[in-house]
């Protein structure tokens, strides 16, 4: 491949195995697992364009434990594709899957950046607070935008600006790739 770029790890506990999404071509995210989180074994592709139509890129994937009743899943996957199809532009996408290697994947975008006055999306994250799901994610104006999702992925409530970049440092004008921990709760 021709880089290695944007991993995200989380625990199986299924399997007892910490999964490592990451993409090289901008096309394609591959998966390798470990099950001490140092030492990692390749374990293929988990995403490409051609497994969504209308796409050119397919990238910045990014995996959480979050079911969907109707769909018997266990993990959603968010990342940004390249529309191709009218407007285009890069969106957020979404699959689902039962045990993190084989996946199912939405034709169609699960936010579209019209919503909040932005050609471009990328950088998702999964958020869940007060009932709901909502996705985080930055445009091409440096922002990060917050959208409810709805539990069953069902919804695209665009709720405006989630963060406005500081000028200087941290941000420097941009803020990108959203991430967020909970810890007991918390």
């Amino acid at each position: 491949m021709s880089h290695v770029s944007s991993p995200h790890v989380i625990w199986n506990a299924p399997t007892r195995q910490f999964f490592l999404y990451f993409h090289g071509e901008n096309t394609t995210t591959r998966l390798a697992t470990s099950p001490d989180g140092i030492n990692f074994t390749y374990q293929g592709v988990v995403l490409t364009t051609a497994m969504v139509p209308n796409t050119s890129e397919t990238s910045y994937a990014r995996v959480f434990e979050h079911a969907v009743p109707s769909l018997g899943n266990r993990f959603v996957m968010l990342f940004m594709g390249f529309h191709t199809a009218a407007p285009s532009g890069r969106k957020i996408f979404w699959g689902w899957s039962a045990d993190g290697r084989n996946w199912s994947f939405d034709p169609q975008p699960l936010v579209s950046p019209a919503g909040d006055g932005q050609s471009d999306l990328s950088g998702p994250h999964l958020l869940s607070r007060n009932g709901t799901t909502y996705v985080v994610y930055h445009g091409g104006s440096g922002r990060m935008y917050l959208t409810e999702v709805g539990n069953s992925f069902d919804r695209e409530v665009h709720l405006g600006v989630f963060h406005t970049p500081r000028t200087g440092a941290p941000d420097n004008g941009r803020s990108a790739a959203p991430a967020f921990g909970t810890d007991g709760g918390v």
